[in-house]
C-alpha cells in the first residue's frame, strides 16, 4: 500500500481550521478546488502544484499535527500503530 492510499479523500483538509481549547473548528472557508458536491479535490493529483494551501501529510504530521480531524485516514493509521501523539480534539463545523 502506498502512503497516499491511506487518505480517505474526505475533503476536511480543504477547509480552513482553527484550534480553540479542545475544539478543532472547521470554517466555511474552503479551498477553491474542493468539490462541495462530491467532497473531493478537483485537482487531487496536481494539488501541491496548483494550491499553495495544500500540504502533504507525512508520517510525522500524522503523528503530531493537531489540525488533522480524528476521522482522517492518516490519523487512524497513526492510532492503529500506537504512534498518534497529538491531543484529542472534538471536531465541529463553524456556523
Amino acid at each position: 500500500m502506498k502512503w497516499e492510499d491511506i487518505c480517505l479523500r474526505c475533503g476536511l483538509c480543504c477547509h480552513e481550521k482553527v484550534i480553540k481549547d479542545d475544539l478543532l473548528i472547521f470554517l466555511e472557508d474552503v479551498c477553491e478546488y474542493h468539490d462541495s458536491r462530491t467532497g473531493l479535490c478537483k485537482v487531487y493529483p496536481e494539488r501541491f502544484a496548483k494550491c499553495s494551501r495544500c500540504q502533504k501529510v507525512t508520517p510525522l504530521k500524522a503523528m503530531f499535527s493537531p489540525y488533522l480531524p480524528p476521522t482522517c485516514g492518516y490519523v487512524l493509521w497513526a492510532r492503529r500503530h500506537h504512534i498518534r501523539f497529538a491531543s484529542m480534539r472534538e471536531m465541529v463545523l463553524s456556523e
